[in-house]
């Protein structure tokens, strides 16, 4: 049940734009679905009040950064809302369900084919956006909506142009990493009376494949880039 807070919004226009419903929340905002007549489906990332304030500076970033890349595994930044107190970003809407509610809604079980196809398409959206000089900074199982075998890397708003002082590119690895372990597990089996091990010892794994995931988590000496991290997976993990 969304509060009334957010419901006041329901069939409101906002410019162009015509509110349905919200469809997601976080520590900076609402996310609603929305629609006008060029649009059959947008989303509307609308900021609270007191966080855009003090947030000025950095809210600016997921709009330039977004401007800046095409892919059609991104959403496309569309504009911009600023009426009376609503200050929102428009962007494409991509259909398809996160894996976090595929894994802990629908209780997905993913096949190895389906773990080697998600985290290949995933890889080569980093490898995309980090050949733009982005570094994601949240490759999290609620911001990767899967729809009929297509990969969306959605909400840029931690994303940062690279630095290597602070915002080097293998912030991502780790995320990916912890990904790519959450993809692992929804096939895994525990036994009754099952001891909790590391993943290393837990699931199923050959030593190459231990070492790869390893080396994203910085267990072992990191990758340098998305590149070879491309390689190796589809040498360890191919199918």
């Amino acid at each position: 049940m969304w509060p009334l807070s957010r419901k006041k919004y329901f069939g409101k226009q906002v410019g162009k734009y015509i509110i349905e419903k919200p469809i997601g929340e976080g520590r900076y905002g609402v996310c609603f679905l929305a629609k006008t007549d060029i649009y059959d489906k947008v989303v509307i990332k609308k900021f609270k009040k007191s966080i855009f304030k003090r947030k000025l500076d950095s809210n600016v970033y997921e709009a330039v950064i977004l401007s800046k890349l095409s892919d059609n595994g991104i959403p496309e930044f569309l504009g911009v809302i600023n009426q009376k107190g609503f200050y929102a970003f428009v962007l494409e809407f991509k259909n398809g369900f996160t894996v976090e509610d595929l894994l802990f809604k629908y209780k997905y079980k993913f096949t190895n084919k389906e773990f080697f196809d998600i985290g290949f398409k995933l890889i080569k959206l980093i490898t995309y956006i980090h050949g733009n000089g982005v570094v994601h900074r949240d490759i999290r199982i609620p911001n990767v909506l899967i729809d009929k075998g297509e990969i969306y890397l959605i909400d840029f708003g931690l994303a940062r142009w690279a630095d290597n002082n602070k915002y080097p590119y293998d912030l991502d690895f780790s995320y990916l990493g912890e990904f790519l372990l959450y993809l692992l597990y929804s096939s895994f089996e525990t036994k009754e009376k099952h001891k909790k091990l590391p993943w290393y010892k837990e699931l199923n794994l050959t030593n190459k494949q231990k070492l790869f995931l390893k080396k994203l988590l910085g267990l072992e000496k990191v990758y340098k880039n998305i590149e070879d991290i491309k390689m190796d997976f589809s040498n360890v993990f191919g199918v």
